[in-house]
């Protein structure tokens, strides 16, 4: 078997940070699936990445001819022959359309009939023509982003494509990817892109790397040498810094070869609040804090440069200047703002806009406290702190830092607050009011920040369904569904008794100013709200069949929806269920037959077996025994009970035939089922769990 190695390197632009390891991932699967569909097989795939460059490397391709197999599948036989056994005029126009001989047709049976069906084999185009072809396709299909177009012919990539490399073994493979020739000249380091590094051989790759400009091609090497690294630099200092892995992973994909330095600022910027001092060395210039023993944050930080060079105290020093001018900034925004208490700057919210056709923030801001003493309806302990939180929410969109960082509103209005003697629950329900603020993102923690949150989320939400910007399968450019999950995963974390419904239409009626029936909007929130606990419930784990059986129900009580969920999964992967499941199968598929009502009550003087008296009682103890607990919403408690009616279901299976010849008889029979069906079918539809 002649086997090679097979090297294929894209150069790009810089690709983006944090889509990179992704971006990645996904042409090495995309070409293993490309393989696999085309047969071709190998022994090993490597992959690696860069911010410029995404290349594959492929050991011990086999590059002998492939043969592939064809199939044409014909009209069915009854279709194919006539009555005399002649060729109908179908049999013979696919025949004619595929240049097929009858004689070299064979029959294909399976459960659903038999076919004519025509087998040969094709040998496949040679391996070095279609690697280009295999490329492109696992390019083109990446679905991290949204691509860019760039050139005149409007090629479409995530950055724009300036080199290509595929090399079998020592030999370029001829052919373009998106118009692009193949060549054995590596794209270079941006520093040093006028260079050439001229590879000869496939397996050079990625050493060649290396050695000519200290490149680490592989992402996972580059990341553990880049955290040992640290670990060294930050001993020098008896420091430490906190477990980052998102902003570790966004510096990895920042560089391909990493220097490590260590470098300081003036104390005078410690005085800067926590939060905000962190945001600036971390989000704004992709640097580490450091920390002592004592968890405070130390005049030093470590950043990770792009250039192995020997003026590395230039680097750190022109580092430094920038770190300098980055929290000046911040020291001087915080000056000028703390000359005005945050409460002041609510009326200037009046020419801030909100959205178009739904006023300003200042309109928003009412909407919120209106929302907020809505809510705390059953809390009036908290009512004054909450509507405190609610009309301070916006007043930090007014301050500098919030102008110049935008990404810290709510954090710099928890800390003016703080400042301005308001009370840690107002200030904290300030700052938390925009989480979750991505998918998976913690929640807020304190209850006056979760109904400040709830309330923020569903007036955006409201607002924008109500004015016509609803999502649509492939577009949702205001983040609703993110709003839409996080109202819901708070409200079942913090187990805040809210009914959706309600919700929406209070928020829909700020809107409404002129008071029209707002019920069909109303129901298309709510289908978006069960569209989304329904996709989360099966990120999480649960069963299809298990969500369908509790949100058919359409229920708006989120609280009440996952005790269900839970307690319908709790039940059915529990050891004992199975049988008693059997049972509730058996019973549903009896009376899913009957067509004549089942409503009218139970006469006991038409039981005739002591297993229909038994099982009669037994369901009678279970309504009485279960009333409380469907109030209280105790369903895995009603499931243990239910349990308990399982011998006696079997034994009235086993003695009474329900099917008798007095009609009167038969129907009651029917209906004593019916009796246990209606209890734990207000559970969940038990029809979609079997």
């Amino acid at each position: 078997m002649k086997t090679q190695t097979l090297l294929i390197e894209i150069g790009t632009e810089e690709l983006p940070a944090r889509l990179l390891n992704n971006i990645s991932l996904n042409f090495y699967k995309n070409f293993i699936t490309e393989l696999n569909i085309l047969n071709i097989k190998y022994k090993k795939i490597s992959y690696f990445s860069t911010p410029r460059r995404l290349a594959l490397k492929i050991q011990d391709i086999n590059m002998q001819e492939q043969y592939i197999e064809i199939q044409k599948r014909g009209p069915s036989i009854i279709k194919s022959y006539d009555k005399n056994g002649y060729l109908t005029e179908s049999a013979i126009s696919w025949l004619k359309h595929y240049k097929i001989n009858i004689k070299d047709t064979i029959r294909l049976k399976n459960k659903k009939g038999e076919w004519l069906l025509y087998k040969t084999k094709k040998k496949q185009d040679k391996i070095e023509s279609l690697i280009p072809k295999i490329t492109e396709l696992a390019l083109k299909k990446i679905s991290s982003m949204i691509p860019m177009r760039w050139e005149v012919d409007h090629i479409k990539f995530f950055r724009p494509i300036r080199n290509i490399v595929m090399l079998l073994d020592d030999q370029i493979v001829s052919g373009k990817i998106f118009n692009i020739n193949s060549n054995r000249i590596l794209h270079n380091h941006i520093a040093y892109k006028e260079q050439k590094i001229i590879i000869n051989h496939a397996k050079e790759y990625p050493n060649i790397l290396f050695d000519k400009q200290n490149i680490l091609a592989n992402y996972i090497i580059r990341k553990e040498v880049i955290i040992k690294e640290i670990k060294e630099t930050i001993k020098k200092i008896h420091g430490y810094i906190e477990k980052n892995h998102i902003l570790i992973d966004e510096i990895t994909s920042l560089v391909e070869s990493p220097i490590v330095l260590l470098a300081n600022f003036k104390k005078k910027f410690l005085k800067i609040p926590r939060k905000i001092l962190k945001y600036v060395i971390e989000k704004q210039q992709k640097c580490l804090p450091i920390y002592n023993d004592k968890n405070d944050i130390l005049p030093y930080f470590i950043f990770v440069s792009n250039i192995n060079s020997n003026k590395s105290k230039i680097i750190i020093s022109d580092t430094e200047k920038v770190m300098h001018a980055r929290l000046s900034d911040i020291e001087f925004f915080l000056k000028n703002d703390r000359k005005t208490k945050l409460e002041n700057h609510l009326i200037s919210l009046k020419n801030v806009l909100f959205q178009n056709n739904i006023g300003s923030m200042y309109e928003k801001t009412l909407r919120l406290q209106h929302l907020i003493r809505w809510i705390t309806q059953y809390y009036p302990n908290n009512l004054e702190d909450a509507t405190r939180a609610a009309m301070l929410s916006k007043c930090d969109l007014i301050t500098n830092v919030v102008c110049e960082f935008p990404e810290l509103q709510g954090t710099i209005g928890m800390y003016y607050a703080l400042e301005n003697q308001e009370k840690k629950t107002v200030a904290l329900a300030i700052e938390e009011q925009y989480l979750p603020a991505f998918s998976g993102d913690i929640l807020p923690k304190t209850y006056i920040g979760s109904i400040l949150s709830i309330s923020d989320k569903i007036d955006t939400l409201s607002g924008m369904f109500y004015i016509g910007n609803i999502p649509s399968s492939n577009k949702d450019p205001f983040a609703l569904r993110r709003l839409a999950l996080g109202i819901l995963r708070i409200i079942i974390k913090q187990n805040i008794s809210l009914d959706l419904k309600e919700l929406i239409n209070n928020s829909l009626s700020l809107y409404n100013k002129k008071y029209i029936d707002d019920s069909k909007l109303s129901d298309q929130i709510i289908k978006f709200f069960i569209s989304r606990l329904f996709y989360w419930y099966q990120e999480i784990g649960y069963s299809k069949n298990i969500i369908q059986s509790v949100l058919s129900y359409k229920l708006t009580q989120p609280i009440d929806i996952n005790k269900r969920i839970k307690a319908v999964s709790i039940f059915q992967k529990s050891t004992n269920s199975e049988s008693i499941m059997l049972c509730i199968k058996r019973i549903i598929n009896i009376l899913e037959k009957e067509k004549q009502t089942l409503s009218t009550k139970i006469n006991t003087q038409l039981m005739e077996k002591k297993e229909e008296i038994i099982l009669f009682n037994q369901i009678n103890n279970l309504y009485i025994a279960t009333k409380q607990l469907f109030l209280k919403q105790k369903y895995e408690d009603i499931f243990l009970k239910i349990k308990d009616l399982e011998k006696p279901i079997y034994h009235f299976f086993d003695n009474v035939k329900i099917y008798h010849s007095n009609p009167k008889i038969c129907l009651n029979r029917l209906i004593l089922l019916n009796s246990f069906k209606k209890i734990i079918f207000k559970i969940a539809d038990f029809s979609y769990l079997y």
